[in-house]
């Protein structure tokens, strides 16, 4: 799943990083490394790797590792100011959720609405809480018995950070529903929701997708596959909470796209800092025998599309052309670079410095502010996956139908100034609590 470059242990994870909530414990601190006699050389093994393999190592400030008495500080102070990603974490808990999608928590996420209700983003499968009948769009009102209005966002997550929690939801009916739960080992789903509908006469395939994972690869065989028997004519692509993952899942998943069309032309272009450009490479369209060609794709993006989406994105313009390949939402997070997990085992140390920047095959790349949409629009956090009134994916069922998009009404303004809770790391990586 992972591509190897050179003889280090590195994983070609192609990670994305934006102010999203994610966390393996949900803590609001990445995992700490403090200064010990068994971990001094942290800092020697920090310094080598970054000035080997970081993108912008000719940027790299001259401090001394010794006035610091925590890794992570130190390695924060190492970073450009272009640099809002790179990351230090623990090596088990970071392989547990690139390699099966595994994390500790009560197995949903959060957002923000305009109204200031903090609402279920999304919500996976193995989650207890999905089994009492919890889905996106329920709000929070009530957590370990404090009122969500009156807290802090930091008060939030220092509560969801217990290992058990008294939740009350309450739907936009006014019912409520009290549930006491423990965070708990699960996995995450990726793929969030697969249909096909029969919209006006016309049979629209909707993807809701989460993650580029290891377990993604099935997961979107099995949805291309179905979408395939179902005879689908069009493509509604959910990427509004996908914060990425591995290239090698993004190349998948434009090839199923694409049909494999274009098996063997350039997907996309990997170049390095220039101590590593023989270390450059292209990665091709592959054959999936699950794909299922499509002539243009609308996306739903927020600024938590970042990545491997932007990745897709960006990299499917070429052939399919800009104009097929239609944004609705908010411009993408900007994250044209991409990073490895260099593998410190004695230490359980995992150094994820930006390591490469990438291009699609017209070289186009350089997004640092976001890939802009062709219809802004609102985050509708009223509705679930897939519900044809959900002002997302209504309006991509618009255009389809109608060649153009809806008048926006104040219901549906193109605000973006929601709150989010802002993570880095592997927190910010897994988005659940």
């Amino acid at each position: 799943m992972y591509k190897n470059i050179s003889t280090s242990i590195i994983r070609n994870l192609f990670f994305s990083f934006i102010a999203l909530l994610f966390l393996v414990s949900c803590n609001d601190n990445s995992n700490e490394f403090p200064r010990t006699e068994v971990s001094s050389d942290i800092y020697d093994r920090i310094d080598k790797t970054m000035q080997e393999w970081y993108l912008w190592n000719n940027e790299i400030p001259a401090i001394n590792s010794n006035n610091y008495n925590s890794a992570n500080a130190y390695f924060e102070d190492l970073l450009a100011n272009i640099d809002r990603w790179s990351f230090i974490d623990d090596l088990d808990e970071l392989l547990a959720f690139f390699e099966n999608g595994t994390y500790t928590g009560y197995g949903l996420s959060f957002k923000f609405d305009q109204s200031n209700n903090l609402r279920v983003k999304l919500i996976y499968d193995a989650s207890p809480l999905a089994s009492e009948g919890i889905s996106r769009g329920w709000k929070l009102v009530k957590l370990n018995q404090l009122a969500i209005s009156s807290l802090s966002d930091n008060q939030i997550l220092n509560e969801l950070d217990k290992p058990s929690a008294n939740f009350v939801f309450e739907n936009d009916l006014g019912e409520q529903k009290e549930i006491a739960e423990s965070q708990q080992e699960l996995s995450q789903n990726t793929v969030l929701k697969r249909e096909v509908i029969d919209y006006e006469g016309i049979k629209v395939a909707y993807l809701a997708f989460d993650s580029f994972l290891g377990r993604s690869e099935e997961e979107l065989n099995e949805a291309f596959t179905y979408f395939k028997e179902q005879n689908a004519t069009e493509l509604v692509l959910d990427l509004r909470y996908n914060g990425g993952g591995s290239t090698y899942i993004a190349n998948q998943l434009a090839s199923l796209i694409t049909g494999n069309q274009y098996e063997g032309e350039i997907f996309s272009k990997i170049s390095h800092n220039q101590l590593k450009q023989a270390e450059d490479f292209t990665e091709a369209f592959e054959n999936q025998p699950a794909a299922f060609g499509f002539q243009r794709v609308f996306v739903i993006t927020t600024s938590s599309t970042a990545s491997a989406s932007e990745m897709l994105i960006n990299g499917l313009q070429p052939y399919m052309g800009k104009e097929n390949i239609i944004l609705i939402g908010n411009t993408t997070h900007g994250k044209p670079v991409g990073m490895y997990v260099f593998e410190e085992a004695d230490l359980n140390l995992a150094i994820v410095p930006i390591s490469f920047s990438i291009t699609n095959a017209n070289n186009e790349g350089n997004y640092f502010d976001g890939i802009p949409v062709d219809f802004e629009i609102a985050d509708d956090l009223s509705r679930d996956f897939g519900d044809i009134d959900e002002s997302n994916f209504r309006a991509a069922l618009d255009f389809i139908t109608q060649g153009s998009f809806p008048v926006i009404t104040t219901a549906k303004t193109t605000s973006t100034t929601e709150r989010e809770f802002k993570k880095k790391g592997l927190d910010e990586l897994i988005d659940a609590f």
